[in-house]
């Protein structure tokens, strides 16, 4: 919906332009104004121990829920953007205008504003104890099967958010009389959080193993231990930096016509790095954005 209106806006400008033909046929473009929507791949990154708790004030992580009974870390972590929209707005600055009449390439300075895609953060930590709690003997064979009691105690936590985006970009395209035209360059954007929550649940069982399914488990001692909470709070934003290069391949709507000459539908991919600074912790990982757009130049 957003993508719509904000693709009417612009074709309204297209149309009012369409008033002046004479003006547009001898006027050299100045602007481009370009709309795109997009898809996103991951942004890794992560928060440091006391950040998780400071985050969620009574879900503390205990020292029980960090070490396994081997000694080794247990904590399991997931960070995805997978497959997430966004929308950029696009203003460039036609470099040399006056003289672009004759070039065989078109140079911009382009400033960005963007919204989304969702930044996800989420890590778990969990302890079991499993002990050996009775020792049945079989009256067929004499065979001795154990019995297990088994205590799981997990506490997750999430942190997700939206985001904006705003840079500043130098770009080079080729020749904007012809049909086709391919634009590449170099983006510097920053990324703010923002709708900034995280939740966190605790569950700690217990249950019992080793016997069949209609053995007399009920005879076994079982601590109330099943308990489970949750709870969502506010977080603060974080920050970012996309260092990027723009690869898009377009083409204009007409050759003719003042208006849609002016016109172009392209498709574009924007490989390059993510930095995000989480306070104790920066990660920096490879990055890709894509999506579609739509250009007038007046």
């Amino acid at each position: 919906m957003k993508t719509c209106i904000a693709l009417l806006s612009v074709l309204i400008t297209g149309i009012g332009f369409s008033q002046q033909k004479d003006s547009l046929n001898t006027k050299n473009p100045r602007f481009i104004v370009k709309m795109t929507h997009g898809m996103a791949n991951s942004v890794e990154f992560d928060f440091t121990r006391s950040q998780w708790d400071k985050m969620t004030p009574g879900f503390d992580i205990p020292d029980s829920l960090t070490t396994s009974l081997n000694g080794k870390d247990i904590n399991d972590n997931n960070y995805s953007t997978s497959a997430n929209q966004y929308y950029m707005f696009s203003f460039s600055l036609i470099n040399g205008s006056a003289k672009q009449p004759g070039r065989k390439f078109l140079a911009t300075t382009t400033f960005h504003l963007g919204y989304g895609p969702e930044l996800r953060a989420e890590k778990r930590w969990y302890h079991e104890n499993r002990q050996i709690i009775d020792t049945l003997t079989s009256s067929q064979n004499g065979m001795e099967y154990y019995v297990y009691g088994n205590r799981n105690q997990t506490i997750a936590k999430r942190y997700t958010s939206r985001s904006i985006v705003f840079g500043i970009g130098q770009h080079i395209a080729t020749n904007p009389a012809r049909l086709f035209q391919f634009e590449t360059g170099f983006d510097a954007l920053c990324m703010m959080s923002i709708l900034s929550e995280t939740r966190a649940s605790y569950l700690d069982s217990y249950q019992v193993e080793g016997i069949a399914e209609n053995g007399p488990g009920f005879g076994y001692p079982q601590p109330l231990l099943n308990e489970s909470r949750a709870e969502t709070f506010s977080s603060n934003f974080i920050m970012g930096i996309l260092m990027r290069v723009p690869l898009e391949m377009s083409f204009k709507l007409s050759r003719k016509s003042p208006v849609a000459s002016r016109m172009r539908i392209g498709a574009e991919l924007n490989p390059g790095l993510a930095t995000v600074f989480t306070g104790g912790l920066i990660t920096t990982n490879f990055n890709m954005t894509g999506g579609m757009n739509f250009r007038f130049a007046f």
